[in-house]
């Protein structure tokens, strides 16, 4: 594999990570334009640790705060109840672990299962058009400033699980199912991408023992690849929390639908 075209998948990866177009339909569709087929998984795990990684650096004090706050209370197990009410990171902590039961349910049991329903680009266009769908249903969303609560949470976890389908954006529809059930943009934008790294750790560890021989593609393409999804990743998260606070989540609706017809089209 040519470095260049470890770029252009780095970048796919850094950006659609984030933005709510959906990683795992465009890197099929990029690697398909490509002509490429890479054995293995050792470069997907190396551009998710990059991804990764941004998600770190842009939300660091959130993320250092809410890891403070877990581990110096969680231990006292009385105090819980009035920790989670009057601590906003440890009550944060919480959420996120509840956000991840139903990813961690469907993806133990019903992985296989989602991912044998999409597995040509006929049905990844289908998903992506659901994803369109989704992010237009978001410009009538109530304009309140709901915190995060549990059921609201949970919401935003059960569509996190269903987007372990191709096509259908993580970023995209656990956002707008914040919007949607009245959370704040920001909350639910920064709520969004953290509640997403328990996930993305997990996923990551589980992936390492697949690593297959042949799927090498050189320590000097790894090391290139973690750093553009890396730096692709920071700009791609800045720039959609910008947009987010601007209310025009709903434009990327239209280029989902678009992209979802035409993948469709081409796969005929």
């Amino acid at each position: 594999m040519s470095v260049l075209n470890v770029i252009i998948i780095a970048v796919v990866q850094g950006l659609t990570e984030f933005l709510p177009v959906s990683s795992s339909g465009h890197m099929v569709l990029t690697e398909a334009l490509l002509g490429l087929h890479i054995p293995g998984i050792t470069l997907e795990i190396a551009l998710h640790f990059g991804t990764f990684m941004s998600v770190l650096v842009v939300f660091r004090k959130e993320v250092g705060a809410i890891l403070a706050a877990f581990f110096t209370k969680i231990w006292k197990i009385r105090h819980i109840p009035k920790n989670y009410r009057d601590d906003e990171w440890f009550r944060m902590s919480l959420l996120i672990l509840l956000s991840m039961i139903p990813a961690g349910v469907i993806g133990l049991f019903f992985q296989d299962f989602f991912v044998s329903l999409f597995d040509s680009t006929r049905a990844i266009g289908i998903a992506l058009i659901i994803t369109g769908i989704l992010l237009f249903l978001t410009q009538w969303a109530p304009k309140t400033k709901r915190p995060l609560k549990a059921w609201n949470v949970l919401v935003m976890g059960l569509f996190q699980a269903f987007a372990i389908i191709p096509g259908i954006s993580r970023s995209g529809s656990t956002i707008s199912a914040g919007l949607l059930t009245g959370v704040e943009r920001e909350n639910a934008a920064k709520f969004s991408f953290i509640m997403a790294l328990p996930l993305m750790i997990g996923t990551t560890l589980l992936e390492i023992p697949e690593i297959q021989a042949g799927g090498h593609v050189g320590l000097l393409n790894i090391f290139i690849g973690v750093v553009v999804a890396f730096l692709v990743g920071i700009l791609a998260l800045k720039w959609l929390i910008r947009l987010l606070m601007r209310g025009r989540l709903t434009s990327f609706s239209y280029y989902c639908v678009l992209l979802g017809f035409l993948t469709i089209a081409l796969s005929g």
